[in-house]
């Protein structure tokens, strides 16, 4: 990969020219993402009520599938430049799903921060999945506030998942004996115990940094599965990660942008080589 291309704004627009990148303004100061949401209400009660029981819950078709199916050819750009689709943050779009998420954090969280812990997965018919059945966190985390959560994963896909996808399987926490202590343990001795979180492209499925959860095998007769995450926590709940958080409320400039990505390659990616460290290791500075 080229460095200096890399580091050229025009690069980026020329490769996506349907995506923006604002480097003078604030992503909050530009963006209409939120203003218009009509949560559903009975849909909205269903999920307050699984996350708080079960440590997760999936709601289907939050965002404009038009959006999502932009964020979707980006992804397919980048993967046919060879391009690692992490790159994918370097527009505004991809920040600005959080800004329509605004309402929805509020009510489960209240005051929160916006964490630099960031990631795409784009998931073929191969002998890997997406990610082994892990916890996010596998440490106690103190709850002062019972109605609200200190920490969230977030995970939206950007393509219909369906029984040909790699979609996500959890372990409900209801079910599960080790997710009060967030132990790395993930004991499931009864097999029907497992969900499977599908929905259509624009969904959004959430859940705790306690709950086991995993990607599930992609079929050989679907198409690739695309998806981003992101993790958000309270305002003044311990550091889920060594970076300070983030503040989408000021400009967001594009080494900035960049050097997040370098980052987000060197903690997470499992099948970098070295070549690629490299150019993350520069991009950070």
């Amino acid at each position: 990969m080229d460095e200096a291309q890399l580091k050229n704004i025009e690069y980026w627009r020329s490769l996506c020219p349907d995506l923006s990148i604002t480097e003078s303004q604030s992503l909050h100061s530009i963006s209409s993402f939120g203003t218009d949401i009509e949560v559903r209400s009975r849909d909205w009660s269903t999920c307050k009520t699984l996350i708080n029981e079960d440590g997760y819950f999936a709601y289907d078709s939050w965002f404009d599938t038009h959006l999502i199916d932009r964020l979707a050819h980006c992804f397919a750009k980048l993967d046919s430049n060879d391009i690692p689709c992490i790159f994918a943050f370097v527009y505004d779009e991809f920040w600005e799903l959080l800004l329509q998420l605004d309402p929805m954090f509020k009510d489960l969280i209240g005051n929160y921060d916006v964490l630099p812990a960031v990631w795409s997965w784009l998931v073929r018919d191969t002998n890997q999945t997406a990610f082994a059945p892990h916890r996010d966190q596998v440490r106690d985390v103190l709850i002062e506030d019972e109605d609200h959560l200190d920490y969230l994963t977030i995970w939206i896909p950007l393509t219909d998942l369906d029984h040909l996808s790699s979609s996500i399987g959890v372990f409900p926490a209801s079910l599960d004996p080790d997710y009060e202590d967030a132990t790395s343990n993930i004991r499931i001795e009864n097999m029907q115990d497992i969900r499977s979180l599908q929905g259509k492209r624009g969904s959004v499925f959430c859940w705790t940094t306690q709950l086991a959860h995993w990607g599930t095998k992609q079929s050989p007769h679907g198409p690739p599965r695309m998806s981003v995450g992101y993790f958000v926590q309270r305002s003044g709940a311990e550091l889920l990660e060594e970076d300070l958080p983030l503040d989408l409320s000021q400009h967001l400039p594009l080494n900035q942008r960049l050097a997040i990505i370098g980052q987000q390659i060197i903690n997470y990616s499992r099948e970098a080589d070295d070549d690629l460290l490299r150019t993350a290791a520069s991009l950070i500075g």
